[in-house]
């Protein structure tokens, strides 16, 4: 996958935004989703309102319009104060705007009035942390003008507590905006929607509290996305702390001296950096930096450090950890770091919609089970055609090294014709096709089958030698059932030579692959690149009527029984074939 990036869990969003609504209801009290740190993302949008939030927030109108533009259902509310300049897209793409100046919200009316469109309002009132705020002895003077303004609806009253003064929200301050809240009611004749107490720092206040009040609102970012309260930053029982992740790569690996060497000045950013000497050290570099992302908000999710960083660069001493390059490294984030990567342009943002991803794969595994079922059924008319080594074709060609040595990539006649065709399309865009294997014989299953084995026994030493057996199944054939033996069973991957690498296909690291319900060809939850990326290589061979493997993307079938059930054909043209040399390069008999 690209990197660097954000992956997003739309499923633990979705489960600590239902158990926040959950837990303040019990209450009483409504949530609203605020959407500003993630940049108003219309999938995490999405699952906000799969789990039964209707009012979504955002600080920006360019992401309210962002939001309503890709089709999420619910009302929109604009949480800062607007700028008069905005107040006509105010009126168009939010349905509720907090408030705190009476002349925007007398152009706010005008528009209101242009458009036929009521706007609803709630007024922020000042009660310490010095943000936005009417101060309270201004709040009735306000609300008498308001009244008196055409096409502006005064819903509510609010507050906002420990964002910029860290004012705690407690038993005072809440009361007091209750007792507004009924004052303003009394008053005016009014019955207040909403009575907004604040955001995620209200829930130690919510926890420890006899009597909620007239509160019956708050608006929630953090604790949805990052599972914590926001005056200490501790987990709140029953929410993954996990949903973000920042992923990068190392781009150097090397032993190097603990302390810089030379006359220090001042660093790119001004300062004068301290280091403690610890002698030699293994010294990482990751590809991200500063532009990317507020480096003091990262936590490593391996046992390393961050000695420091510039614009782009993140330096790590990577302890007892080996790390290479090419690897991935995780981070947890804080709000700011959050905020900073979600609004770098320079970091992806991979959505996992695990409920899409879960239907996907049943749907993969369904199909599969039929087709297992239908390989018994499927009459095989021989065309007897040879082995060709590709090995010795002359094609542009990389050979991913084999476990068996001496391997000669062989393939049935139609289909070596067919590889060259291949190449030769992607020789023209500066790509060349890896052939990763090819005809296998069952030795060679065997002992492809019997590492793989062996590897999953290290991996999980307390599984019985059945559920080790199960998982290597779901992506290698044991050596009797394998297609590769039928001559007409191609693995390929591509080689870009602009960029000098292995294309990404979603769970390749170079020629590494890394098996998971992600090698199925159509999953949801990879990034575009990796998407577009699969969809050259299937449509490669797909245009020579190749069929591409139910569960791995880098398998193509030809000839054999899976390609005549995948295709519609009567009857496959191939059997399994046990080779036996000859010099011919014939096969030396055929099993059916």
């Amino acid at each position: 996958m690209l990197t660097p990036r954000i992956e997003i869990d739309l499923e633990k969003i979705a489960h600590n935004a239902k158990v926040l609504k959950d837990l303040y209801g019990s209450r009483g009290i409504d949530v609203i989703g605020v959407t500003k740190v993630v940049c108003g993302n219309p999938d995490v949008a999405k699952a906000l309102v799969k789990s039964g939030i209707s009012i979504l927030a955002d600080s920006r109108i360019e992401n309210i319009r962002k939001m309503r533009n890709a089709g999420v259902q619910a009302q929109f509310l604009l949480l800062r104060t607007p700028c008069l300049s905005q107040a006509k897209a105010v009126v168009k793409y939010a349905d509720i705007s907090l408030n705190t100046e009476l002349s925007v919200i007398e152009r706010l009316s005008e528009y209101a009035i242009d458009y036929d469109s009521p706007h609803k309002i709630i007024l922020m009132v000042e009660l310490g942390d010095l943000r936005e705020g009417l101060m309270p002895s201004d709040l009735d003077n306000t609300i008498k003008h308001v009244l008196d303004l055409e096409y502006i609806e005064l819903i509510g009253i609010g507050t906002n507590l420990a964002c910029f003064g860290g004012v705690k929200p407690d038993d005072e301050k809440m009361g007091y905006l209750s007792a507004t809240a009924n004052d303003v009611e009394n008053k005016y004749g009014l019955t207040l929607e909403f009575v907004s107490g604040g955001n995620s720092a209200n829930y130690n206040w919510f926890m420890s509290t006899k009597d909620v009040g007239r509160i019956n609102n708050l608006r929630l970012g953090e604790s949805i996305y990052l599972g914590c309260e926001t005056l200490y930053r501790q987990p709140i029982p029953g929410l993954y702390t996990d949903a973000m992740t920042l992923v990068s790569e190392v781009i150097e690996s090397k032993m190097k001296p603990s302390v810089p060497y030379g006359e220090v000045c001042q660093d790119a950013f001004g300062n004068i950096p301290e280091f403690k000497d610890q002698g030699q050290i293994r010294r990482a570099i990751l590809g991200v930096g500063l532009q990317d992302v507020l480096v003091s908000g990262l936590t490593p999710r391996l046992d390393i450090e961050i000695i420091g960083a510039s614009s782009d660069h993140i330096i790590v001493d990577a302890k007892n950890i080996d790390v290479n390059v090419g690897n991935e490294v995780e981070f947890d984030l804080n709000y700011g770091a959050l905020l900073s990567a979600m609004t770098s342009l320079y970091v992806n943002k991979v959505s996992s919609d695990q409920l899409n991803a879960q239907e996907y794969c049943e749907m993969v595994e369904q199909k599969y089970r039929k087709h297992m079922q239908d390989l018994p059924t499927i009459s095989i008319k021989e065309d007897h055609s040879p082995l060709i080594s590709l090995n010795e074709s002359g094609f542009n060609l990389i050979f991913e090294p084999s476990i068996i040595k001496d391997y000669k990539y062989m393939v049935r006649e139609a289909v070596f014709d067919k590889i060259g065709r291949i190449s030769k399309r992607l020789e023209n865009e500066d790509k060349t096709l890896i052939i990763r294997s090819a005809w296998r014989s069952f030795e060679h299953q065997r002992l492809l089958w019997e590492e793989r084995v062996d590897s999953l026994k290290k991996e999980y030493p307390k599984k019985q030698i059945e559920e080790i057996e199960e998982l290597v199944s779901y992506f290698i054939a044991p050596p009797s059932k394998s297609m590769h033996s039928t001559g007409g069973a191609v693995d390929a991957l591509i080689y870009d030579l602009k960029n000098d690498c292995v294309m990404r296909f979603g769970t390749n690291d170079g020629l590494k692959m890394n098996l998971n319900d992600k090698c199925y060809p159509y999953h949801p939850y990879i990034t575009p690149e990796a998407k577009n990326n699969r969809k050259l290589l299937i449509g490669l061979f797909e245009e020579e009527d190749f069929a591409v493997d139910i569960k791995e993307y880098w398998h193509f079938d030809y000839g054999n029984v899976s390609w005549a059930i995948e295709t519609g054909k009567e009857h496959a043209i191939y059997g399994r074939v046990a080779h036996t040399s000859n010099g011919t390069g014939l096969p030396g008999g055929f099993l059916y």
